[in-house]
């Protein structure tokens, strides 16, 4: 079945190399964070550091995202720099998490076709400059800058392609990028530059006294062994691992089954909980090495595409 999904995938970048198929430009320059397979290479996290950055350098961000698995159509105001406006069944969760995480810092925007989100932002001068969340694959927006974020680890275990395997595309698409993004591992020896990125736990919220407690540790993301792994790191004693499927809506009998005295979760789990009471959130922030000489690369890259 992977065959198929090869050749349309070829035939594809074929057309858009062609100029068959037409790429928009918005009025404010792009940046793209993305990655070759499903899910769990720490996109979200990226993204928020990177909106942080940028906004620390005097941006004014704004993030269009997909919205997966939200119950709203079209175009969707999540956050006009200030925080979440719009309930997270709306939104999709990860949107969600990123409006809360960045209010006070750049703005959100649903939707399927990232280049009206992203006219509705200017529309409403929600900002000056995109970050495009999850936007490899949408190629029918103009991007400045592209980073694709990897997993070593899958990296090295081989190119299954959809739909029997992870990989939305070949390994060879990275070439379309200008920056690699490796979580958690060594250099890759790509033939573009690589950053390390690493996600570091920043504290267990509400702060809890977890001596002699029983833990159960739940998550509904693609990879939830790094959860599982992460606050094990922590020095926890995990006495019960539950994994849900990524994006999973909790039902009371879901939460009722946990058992544990201290359930602990993530922060996009979190959003689905809907401010249930009785759990604890680990929260996680990426940071990226040699971060200045990447900043540098995409100020550079932006200047010369707004000559041109």
């Amino acid at each position: 079945m992977s065959a198929p999904f090869r050749l349309v995938l070829q035939v594809r970048d074929k057309l858009y190399k062609a100029g068959v198929f037409k790429t928009h430009r918005l009025q404010h320059p792009v940046i793209s964070v993305g990655n070759l397979t499903l899910g769990g290479t720490g996109k979200t996290p990226l993204t928020i550091f990177l909106a942080e950055k940028m906004a620390e350098r005097g941006f004014k961000p704004v993030v269009l995202s997909r919205g997966y698995r939200r119950t709203s159509r079209g175009t969707v105001i999540v956050s006009r720099g200030d925080g979440p406006i719009t309930p997270w069944q709306q939104a999709g969760d990860e949107p969600y998490l990123m409006a809360r995480r960045l209010a006070g810092k750049a703005a959100v925007v649903v939707g399927e076709s990232r280049y009206l989100a992203g006219l509705k932002a200017e529309s409403e001068r929600l900002g000056d400059l995109f970050l495009l969340d999850d936007g490899f694959q949408h190629r029918q927006l103009h991007r400045d800058f592209d980073i694709v974020t990897i997993d070593p680890d899958e990296w090295f275990r081989g190119e299954s392609l959809l739909p029997t395997g992870r990989w939305r595309e070949p390994k060879r698409a990275v070439l379309r990028a200008q920056a690699a993004c490796i979580q958690n591992g060594g250099y890759l020896d790509l033939p573009i530059p690589e950053f390390k990125v690493h996600l570091a736990a920043y504290g267990i919220h509400p702060a809890t006294d977890l001596r002699g407690k029983s833990i159960t540790a739940f998550a509904g993301i693609a990879k939830p062994e790094r959860f599982f792994e992460k606050l094990e790191s922590m020095g926890l004693h995990i006495a019960r691992k539950v994994a849900f499927p990524d994006h999973h809506r909790f039902s009371d009998s879901d939460l009722a089954q946990l058992g544990g005295d201290i359930r602990i979760t993530t922060e996009k789990d979190a959003v689905r909980l809907e401010d249930r009471p009785g759990f604890s959130v680990l929260r996680v922030s990426a940071t990226i090495a040699e971060f200045d000489r990447l900043q540098e690369m995409i100020l550079l890259r932006l200047a010369n595409s707004q000559c041109t």
